[in-house]
Formats: C-alpha cells, structure tokens, sequence
C-alpha cells in the first residue's frame, strides 16, 4: 500500500519532467525550465528534474542558476556518473563564461568521478591549451604596460651634445681626405695595377 503511494506521489513529477523534457527538445528552453520547476515544486529532491533544469538554464545563458543547480546535484547524489556529468556541464557553463581556471577544475573532478570520459579529457586539454594561449598573450602586454609604467628603466641614450657632433663629423671628413689623396697618389704613379 506505502509503495503505490510513494509512486503516485512521484507521478506527477515524472510528467512535468516528461513535458519539460519535449519542450527542451523543441528549443522552447523558456517552457523546459518551467516544467522542471513545476517537478521540483512536487518533487524537491528529484536529481533527474534538478540537473535537467540545469541544461535548460544552461541554455538560456543564465549560467550562474545552472552552476547552482549543477552543484546541488552533486552534493546530495551517490551516483558517481550524475556527479560527473554534473561537473561536466558545468565546466561547459564556465568555459562559456571564459572563466578557464574553473572550468579547468570541473573537468578534473568529472574525471575523478568518471576516468573513462574522453570528452571530458578533451575538453580539460582543450581548456588547458587555451589557458596557455591566454597566459602568453598577456605576457607581451604585461611587458609593454610595465615599460609604458616604468619609462626610466629603458635604456637611456645620452644626451646629444652639438659640438661632440661636430667634432666627430671634422674627424670623418680628415679620414675621407686622406683616403682620397692617397687614391690619387696611386693613380699618379703610372704603374698599372697587378693583375693577380
């Protein structure tokens, strides 16, 4: 008798969720949440309505209620494989939100709960990758702001000084004459050039 009561009682969850389940098919994400909402209210503790509600959140872009309804499931269930899909999509959440070192994190511990998930070890390589990506481009603009910020540790020229510079070119002229004199002394000897 406790047992057909228990499952009438979860009927009508069973059916929002079915409801909830071919809107989200059809893309009406906006319904889907309603129906699993509706599921919640009969059924609070139903994982299947919680982490569907979560995809559906998920979809409409409304990334922080999903991490919340993500790490809900994953506090109150035993199941290793609902802990790890939940940690699955909500590293997908933050790698939506360019939030790498999270998600980064998510993806370890879906693999802690589930080691055989490839998608999950692509996608953390995958996050990983543009992590480093991420790093070195900003190094070069560290640099450059950090140079911009500190413009006295460039290296200095010295001052110009005009009569140094005068000197100088006085110099190079002198060596520029003395070369050309002694092009000509050549060319005055008459002695033809060997011929090697």
């Amino acid at each position: 008798m406790l047992m057909m009561i228990v499952s009438a009682s979860a009927q009508p969850a069973n059916n929002y969720i079915q409801k909830g389940n071919e809107a989200y098919r059809k893309g009406d994400f906006g319904k889907a949440i309603e129906a699993y909402k509706d599921a919640l209210r009969k059924e609070p503790g139903n994982n299947a309505a919680r982490f569907n509600l979560a995809n559906a959140l998920q979809r409409q872009n409304e990334t922080n209620e999903s991490k919340k309804n993500y790490d809900e499931i994953i506090a109150k269930t035993d199941q290793n494989s609902l802990k790890s899909e939940s940690q699955y999509n909500k590293a997908l959440a933050y790698v939506k939100e360019k939030d790498l070192m999270n998600a980064i994190a998510s993806f370890k511990e879906s693999l802690k709960e589930n080691p055989s998930d490839d998608d999950a070890r692509e996608n953390l390589q995958k996050a990983l990758n543009d992590l480093k990506k991420q790093k070195q481009q900003s190094q070069p603009q560290n640099k450059n702001q950090q140079q911009q910020q500190n413009p006295q540790k460039e290296k200095k020229q010295p001052p110009v000084n005009k009569e140094m510079m005068e000197q100088k070119f006085n110099e190079l002229r002198n060596q520029e004459k003395q070369l050309q004199k002694k092009l000509q002394n050549r060319s005055n000897n008459g002695q033809p050039e060997k011929d090697w």
